[in-house]
């Protein structure tokens, strides 16, 4: 019988996942689009398909985010939604391959947290569920002997010290893109009194966002008065997008340095020689390495490839069992 082999990055955002052999094979938001029919969860779009659909009028559907800050939420949705990026990527036979997969985690989770990814991942057909928290995947990728690894995406921000021990010390933070976006959305407000919604506050931060004091970058948009309620229009630049951001740069600021003081001093001395490494998709806000680096003095280094580095690290752990058997403190 056929094996196939995978790893499984299931974040807030995105799914992505790696097969050994091929690559990344798959990347797609985690959202679906689905309606209740004889008390059954029934899936109409997901993935790419159903954010494209957000405009449309649902009718009686629903869209379903099943996984918050790093955490399964939705347990049957995000077994229908890894089950539907499955059936992309893995051909149909007469005898269906066994699947198994090294699948990320945030570090951190609890014992029902990981039981209910585990859950996902085995009802959704995968045959074989390896857990691995995503800094374990990280250090692989960037085949170092021990780092600071700061991964900043939609829901959370996984801030880490690991060596080829394994984690040294680490936490997942709740603080991350979305909460940039929230962030935004209340500075325009309370600076222009216009009320606009999380995709304008998106558009802000990816199209003149900057933690640079020199950007000039500016943006108009359009929303709603707070106290008339008529559309409006203003121009918003990148120092106020600056200004909305920097206390929560701040906040992971600090969160980095609390996990910097747990770290053993070896690692600590193998951090200032290498300094950060930085992923995930909210690290290509522009100028945010940089206003990382100056406040904690440390040298911040950005992954070629920001969004998908996790799962990357994941395919390697899959072509070298010994690494993540060291990884993991498994006895061969």
């Amino acid at each position: 019988m056929a094996i196939i082999e995978l790893a499984v990055d299931i974040g807030t955002t995105n799914i992505t996942v790696f097969q050994k052999g091929k690559g990344i094979v798959l990347q797609e938001p985690t959202v679906a689009i689905a309606a209740s029919r004889k008390n059954k969860l029934e899936l109409l779009e997901t993935g790419r398909a159903a954010e494209k659909a957000l405009s449309a009028s649902l009718g009686s559907a629903q869209v379903i985010y099943p996984v918050k800050e790093g955490i399964i939420v939705h347990e049957e949705c995000a077994r229908l939604i890894l089950k539907d990026f499955l059936k992309r990527i893995i051909p149909e036979r007469i005898f269906a391959p066994t699947v198994k997969a090294v699948v990320l985690i945030p570090c951190g989770l609890s014992i029902a947290e990981r039981r209910a990814v585990e859950n996902v991942c085995v009802r959704a057909g995968i045959r074989e569920v390896t857990l691995v928290e995503s800094p374990l995947a990280l250090i692989a990728y960037t085949n170092s002997i021990g780092g600071l690894f700061v991964d900043i995406g939609g829901g959370t921000s996984e801030i880490a010290c690991v060596s080829r021990r394994g984690i040294a010390s680490g936490v997942t933070l709740n603080i991350a893109g979305n909460a940039f976006n929230a962030r935004i959305i209340d500075h325009v407000a309370d600076k222009y009194g216009l009320k606009i919604g999380d995709y304008t506050a998106e558009q802000l931060k990816t199209e003149v966002g900057s933690m640079l004091d020199n950007d000039v970058n500016e943006l108009t948009i359009s929303g709603r008065d707070r106290l008339t309620g008529e559309p409006r229009t203003v121009t918003v630049c990148a120092r106020d997008v600056k200004d909305a951001l920097a206390p929560v740069a701040d906040n992971i600021i600090e969160v980095i340095m609390h996990v910097l003081n747990m770290a053993p001093p070896e690692l600590l001395n193998e951090i200032r020689k290498k300094g950060i490494f930085f992923s995930g998709g909210s690290a290509r806000l522009v100028g945010l390495s940089e206003y990382i680096s100056v406040r904690i003095d440390l040298p911040v280094t950005e992954l070629d490839a920001l969004t998908e580095a996790v799962a990357l690290g994941g395919g390697r752990l899959l072509e070298e069992p010994e690494l993540l058997a060291q990884l993991l403190n498994i006895k061969r």
